[in-house]
Parts: C-alpha cells; structure tokens; sequence
C-alpha cells in the first residue's frame, strides 16, 4: 500500500537509528561478524573497539590504596565504525547491529538504502541467525517561540486540575502502544526543555519495534522496515499540528 506522507522540506529528525536484534546459529566469534572490515571501511573509515572485563579478586582487599592480584577475563564486546565526521555509525555486536545518523535527515529511501547498504555487507554473516527484533527510532525535534498552549502544536499532550503553584521549565512523558494484529510497539517519548535562546525546544522521539521472529533475509528486512516506517509515521503526523509542521516547511 503506498502512503501519502506530506514532505517536509526541513525534516526535524535529529538522530534516526535502525537496530536488528538477532541469535546466531553457532557461538560463533564476534570477530566473524567484521570479515568485511576492508568494506566496512569504505563507508565509515574510522573504527573503535569495546571492551568488557570479567574480574576475579584472589585475595580480599584492605581499605586504602593496595595493590591485589587478581585475573580478568577481557573480551572485545563491539566494533562501532564511524564517517569522519562521525554523524553516522554502524555499531556491530555479537547479537546486535545498530546504525545511526545525525546529519541532515535527507528522506526515508535515503535512509534505508544505507541501511541495506550496511546490512548487505553482513548478509553472508548473518545468513543463518535468527531474527528476533527489527526496529527504527526517529529522535525530532522543534524549536518553538512560545509554548503557552501546548495544544496549538501537539495532538497529545498531559493535563493537570489546576495550575502549577510555580512556572514550569521543563516536562516530559512517555506512552506506549501495540499495533493491533501484529508484534509492533511503538514508545513515544515527549520532552520540552528551554533553551539559551529564551525559546523551547520540544522533543518527539519515536520507536517503533517489531518483534516478528524470522530468518534474516535482506528483502524481509526491507518489508519490515516498510511496515515500522507507516507505524511512525501514522504516530508522527496524528500527534504534530499544522502549525508544527508549518515549522518544517
């Protein structure tokens, strides 16, 4: 089904992120996840390494400065590849792959198709796993003069019986839905902050996850990233006014 979504000539998406969520089929090293890495490098040529340690005391430490011997059990926990501006990401776990971008939010189809881009360069690593969380998280946010009737800009909004005893500066809040028929949850988180330009700063943040089990396969992927995208979708534009949008344009 093709949506008519209104395109917004000045997107307000500050971070949008993809995760996919997987088992492997063998215990297989973390190392054999970045068989690409010359690849790899050719879109995020910078790289950084995670490490986390297990640490066994053989003896019981005295209060102070001492020095105890003990051993640690030190493993590699992520690879995160970076652009040299470092605005985009591509974080590689054992079970996880996290791709993130803080530039200029250039539309949806350029966005997936990095996605994929990234994901084709794992697709022989991944060809057994087991697929059991695709989700996006778009992070937005709007830059308002006033903030006097939150309901000018925002379908959603909390309420209260009576007056705050003192001025409010900032506020959050959070819901969460299930898309009816399906294993999709969308958190949304709403936040409003001043800035240091005496305006507000009001933050729509959208995650929307499916928890649909299958075999990773890029063409799936790519149609579950379709279905998450009208979920966000769907939620953005029933909760941002005209006026809001009029912001973006």
């Amino acid at each position: 089904m093709q949506f008519d979504w209104p395109v917004l000539k000045s997107p307000p998406v500050i971070l949008a992120v993809f995760q996919l969520k997987f088992t492997q089929a063998e215990d297989g090293a973390l190392s054999r996840m970045i068989a690409n890495e010359k690849k790899i490098k050719l879109m995020f040529p910078k790289r950084s390494v995670n490490y986390h340690s297990d640490i066994n005391v053989l003896e019981t430490p005295v209060p102070g400065i001492t020095t105890f011997k003990g051993k640690a059990n030190t493993k590699i926990d992520s690879y995160t590849f970076f652009t040299l501006d470092e605005k985009r990401k591509f974080r590689i776990e054992k079970d996880s792959i996290v791709i993130t971008n803080e530039n200029f939010y250039e539309g949806w189809e350029s966005f997936k198709s990095d996605v994929m881009d990234c994901l084709n360069l794992l697709s022989d690593q991944l060809v057994d796993c087991s697929v059991f969380r695709t989700s996006i998280r778009f992070i937005n946010k709007f830059t308002l003069e006033s903030f006097d009737d939150p309901l000018e800009y925002f379908t959603k909004m909390i309420s209260t019986e009576s007056d705050i005893v003192y001025p409010l500066v900032k506020f959050a809040f959070r819901f969460n839905v299930q898309v009816p028929d399906s294993d999709i949850i969308a958190i949304v988180n709403n936040a409003l902050e001043p800035n240091d330009l005496n305006k507000f700063d009001y933050y729509l943040d959208i995650d929307v996850l499916d928890q649909k089990q299958m075999k990773f396969d890029l063409l799936l992927t790519s149609d579950q990233m379709e279905k998450i995208r009208e979920v966000k979708n769907t939620i953005f534009f029933d909760i941002v006014k005209q006026k809001t949008l009029d912001l973006c344009n």
